[in-house]
């Protein structure tokens, strides 16, 4: 997996979390200079190429292919596919504003199977296997309370920063690709000892990112090529935010979500327990089922919780929805809300700043 970029400037990034730091520039600078510094790494300072044309004639991606053209490794991979695209919509916005290959939005499914809870026994975890160091680098927090590994969106960033920078330093997708499963020091020492810029020339790569690359190959043809329906833009899963310390114990009874599929798709939050302004990611069934939403597209979502009993009115106001639906989605019979209840507010006019579905 990932190699760890030097620990010289993580103790810089880490040692207070009240500096404010531009982890792009950051990331930029310091990175390179590391790499080179401590892996030998030639810095080429390539430009980023959102071309990235599959080689699906070469003898390992078809290997793949025709591996995957039995029965039961063809449904396996489906089925990892199929877990794996409802968070498309937040992956893809990503790829097209860093300005990389599309297919490289399909990279999760080789990582982690599409398992955004997943965890390897070197330490990596989320959708996208980031080490912790590698992961603080590009400005996610991982500590006892929170890893922002396993948030969706965020390591999503995290992820194609770090395979854009390799891809300036290798001028290459496909060793980026191989340097950000075996760590770039060591693509960066291959390509020394055979004396090649070609990733299909090193003969004697790890097995496991020997067959990495050409996997991926051959999962992205697949995908492209029609043989593998993928829906990219179904919004199965939505990004809610939450405006009042709680629970996902909490949250589950109230959406009637097990909670074992809500802690799946937020384990960010290790403890389990959500502070204000934080957001979390829940299936779309458990509020189109009960309030319509899929006629609302444009509506936000809230969870609030009370501090005081409040008249539904003024609570109505604040969020810019109608006393009815709230009453409506929440049961509520009387015209006051009282001190700890848990509130789903759909609202249709909330301001810009309170967003929580994008």
């Amino acid at each position: 997996m990932h190699k760890y970029i030097a620990a010289t400037i993580f103790s810089l990034l880490l040692s207070s979390s009240a500096i404010a730091v531009d982890i792009n520039s950051v990331v930029k600078k310091e990175s390179f200079a590391l790499l080179k510094d401590q892996f030998g790494v030639e810095i080429r300072e390539s430009s980023s190429s959102s071309v990235l044309d599959i080689p699906w004639n070469e003898p390992g991606v078809q290997f793949w292919l025709q591996y995957y053209n039995n029965g039961m490794n063809r449904l396996k991979l489906v089925q990892q596919i199929k877990r794996y695209e409802m968070f498309l919509p937040y992956v893809l916005p990503v790829i097209k504003e860093e300005g990389v290959p599309e297919i490289l939005a399909y990279l999760p499914i080789i990582e982690s199977n599409g398992n955004p809870a997943a965890v390897s026994r070197a330490g990596a975890a989320g959708l996208w296997q980031l080490m912790p160091r590698t992961a603080r680098l590009y400005g996610l927090r991982v500590n006892r309370y929170i890893d922002e590994r396993f948030d969706i969106e965020k390591s999503t960033k995290a992820a194609v920063k770090y395979l854009k920078n390799l891809y300036k330093i290798f001028g290459r997708w496909d060793l980026a690709i191989a340097a950000y499963n075996a760590g770039p020091g060591k693509i960066n020492r291959l390509l020394k000892k055979y004396n090649t810029n070609s990733f299909w020339d090193l003969a004697k790569l790890p097995d496991e990112t020997l067959n990495y690359v050409p996997k991926f190959y051959a999962v992205a043809h697949l995908i492209n090529s029609g043989k593998i329906k993928v829906a990219k833009n179904e919004r199965e899963l939505l990004k809610i935010k939450i405006l009042s310390k709680t629970s996902l114990y909490t949250i589950s009874r109230k959406l009637k979500v097990k909670y074992s599929l809500l802690k799946t798709y937020n384990k960010q939050y290790r403890s389990g327990v959500v502070y204000p302004h934080r957001y979390v990611y829940i299936p779309s069934f458990a509020i189109r089922n009960r309030t319509f939403l899929a006629k609302a597209k444009d509506a936000k979502i809230f969870i609030y919780r009370p501090y005081k009993t409040e008249k539904v009115t003024k609570i109505a106001r604040k969020f810019g929805t109608d006393i009815k639906t709230m009453k409506v989605i929440n049961r509520i019979k009387g015209k006051y809300v009282y001190k700890g209840q848990v509130l789903i507010i759909v609202a249709y006019n909330a301001d810009k700043e309170n967003v929580a579905i994008r």
